[in-house]
């Protein structure tokens, strides 16, 4: 289990690498509500890249060991696979996600400091 604070795709990036596996999330398991959609339109981006890439979301994501185990309000939105051709990560629709997954710290604090 883990919090979405840096984009579902970076997070759930986490969990795959540290387990050893790939999780492919569907999209259309994904309802993106109308001010989402309205500030997509708004800045001409797609609403499923806020959506997956968007962090402090206050959510959790987790995986369970089956679909009859998932508890009663959770929604499943993908599965995890054994990985295939030594890819682990996240996919979406089972293809790899070409842009940024979410907020990455590491990337921010090495940008910092070579500002220094």
């Amino acid at each position: 289990m883990i919090d979405i604070s840096d984009g579902l795709l970076a997070d759930l990036g986490h969990v795959a690498q540290a387990s050893g596996v790939l999780i492919d999330l569907r999209q259309d398991a994904f309802d993106v509500a109308e001010p989402l959609q309205a500030v997509a339109a708004a800045t001409g981006s797609d609403p499923y890249t806020l959506v997956f890439t968007g962090g402090d979301d206050h959510a959790l994501a987790a995986t369970f060991p089956a679909l009859d185990a998932v508890p009663v309000g959770w929604r499943v939105v993908g599965r995890v696979e054994v990985p295939d051709h030594d890819h682990i990560g996240v996919l979406v629709d089972g293809k790899v996600w070409e842009s940024p997954a979410g907020y990455d710290h590491f990337r921010s604090a090495r940008a910092s400091e070579s500002r220094r």
